[in-house]
């Protein structure tokens, strides 16, 4: 094995470093020749940064203004918008879909837990919303919007014994509209509607 192999150099825990010799900046304020050993930001509109001695680091943290040359107007927006981190937001309640009565009862609850509470005295319980696809299945078994699962289950063994080839005597003439009320049935439960 060869110890002096530059391979073997490379694997080791520790390279020998050389000591680097740093670059010394002269301090950014007028008239200093002291080395700028400490850094600090240019400005809020201002990229990089500036270099200064300790004293005189001192100083411009001492007489640094973040808000220097804003209005107060935009001083107070930008000290409201660090609240929430400069992220939008929006009050609680002001993104629902707009209702056509004022007093719409908005609280929805799939898994009736909290069935036995009800609307508050005044409120109406809120009709479930449906996206179209729900809309277009319940038309195709005939129903209206306003129809409950109990109405889908009864209206869709009406309509399977009407169209199923066992009662027409064996025709199949009604196939078509036996498969469309299967599949508007079998979209209905599988987006949770019955």
């Amino acid at each position: 094995m060869n110890l002096n192999s530059k391979y073997f150099d490379m694997i080791r825990l520790s390279r020998r470093v050389q000591p680097m010799q740093a670059a010394t900046r002269r301090c950014d304020w007028p008239d200093c020749n002291e080395a700028g050993e400490h850094p600090a930001p240019a400005g809020p509109r201002a990229e990089g940064r500036r270099h200064f001695c300790f004293d005189h680091a001192h100083q411009y943290n001492q007489s640094y203004n973040f808000f220097e040359g804003m209005s107060d107007t935009d001083i107070e927006n930008y000290q409201r918008n660090a609240t929430t981190g400069h992220r939008p937001t929006w009050s609680l309640g002001a993104r629902r879909a707009k209702s056509a009565q004022k007093n719409d009862w908005q609280f929805e609850d799939p898994l009736e837990i909290m069935r036995h509470a009800g609307p508050v005295a005044g409120e109406q319980r809120k009709q479930r919303r449906l996206s179209s696809g729900q809309e277009r299945a319940l038309t195709m078994l005939g129903l209206s919007e306003t129809a409950t699962r109990e109405d889908v289950r009864k209206h869709y063994t009406l309509l399977v014994k009407k169209y199923h080839p066992d009662a027409n005597q064996g025709k199949r003439t009604h196939e078509a509209e036996l498969q469309k009320v299967i599949k508007a049935h079998d979209y209905l439960k599988a987006s949770g509607f019955c």
